[in-house]
């Protein structure tokens, strides 16, 4: 999340998709390799919590044992911790940023750290180009998509595309304070996958997703979360955020944890 990759500045001709396309065959992309996901996963995860303003920071270290279908995951905390069924944490690495979804992912004033996703549908487009037309015009329906200045054609960089939602969008919204849209996508010109996926929202809330190509499976390697805490009425503020870094992978065939046999 802090940080967008960046690609070699260059001049897109003429002949370049409008990055409406682009972001549309990046999302096909995305959900058709996630339908694709291995069964299980098993990864440690490294959580840094942190709450600036009064000093407070902990790490929370976990070993993860997945079931990609359904998020049932085995959570041991580490090095000797407490060992739970749960759901993937602080997301299952196969989750498709390019989706619709809800995030449940608090951050409390102790540095406690709670989080998922669920109600997932992955966004899907038609593909315009098979259209027998002479001109094809595509538009996102809820945003204004631009090519950013360090987004990048080459074969082996990165193409970055900024999000603004339009007014209309933001307008229909019924909880602001809880609510945040895209606002960069970029995507690993050798796999067409996304590499990062972010989102903003008010009063510096932030999420922010990176990617990365194992075993032909592609996984989140990190994610980041930021949000701000308020006091009843509104009177206080407290910064939070949790930063989280995967790794460790392994890819099993048969449940890892009888647990995750269950109904499988």
């Amino acid at each position: 999340m802090p940080k967008s990759s960046a690609g070699r500045s260059v001049t897109r001709s003429s002949i370049t998709l409008a990055p409406d396309i682009v972001f549309q065959h990046c999302a096909n992309a995305a959900a058709a390799i996630v339908a694709k996901a291995p069964p299980f996963v098993t990864y440690r995860v490294n959580t840094h919590v942190s709450a600036p303003t009064i000093g407070k920071e902990r790490d929370v270290l976990r070993a993860v044992s997945v079931r990609t279908r359904d998020d049932l995951a085995v959570l041991q905390d580490l090095p000797q911790g407490r060992n739970a069924l749960g759901h993937g944490f602080p997301v299952t690495p196969s989750f498709d940023a390019l989706s619709y979804f809800t995030l449940s992912w608090r951050v409390g004033a102790h540095t406690e750290v709670t989080s998922y996703v669920h109600d997932v549908t992955p966004l899907t487009y038609p593909d315009v180009s098979k259209e027998d037309a002479d001109v094809i015009v595509v538009r996102l329906r809820q945003y204004k998509a631009e090519y950013a200045s360090d987004s990048s054609d080459a074969a082996d960089g990165k193409t970055h595309i900024t999000l603004v939602p339009y007014d209309f969008v933001k307008r229909q919204t019924v909880k602001p304070s809880d609510t945040f849209y895209l606002s960069d996508l970029v995507i690993d010109n050798a796999t067409g996958l996304p590499a990062e996926v972010r989102y903003q929202g008010d009063d510096g809330m932030l999420f922010d997703v990176q990617y990365g190509m194992l075993e032909n499976h592609w996984l989140v390697t990190h994610a980041h979360y930021e949000e701000t805490l308020h006091g009843p009425l509104r009177i206080g503020r407290l910064h939070v955020a949790a930063d989280a870094t995967y790794d460790d992978f392994t890819f099993p065939d048969a449940p890892p944890d009888p647990r995750l046999a269950a109904n499988a």
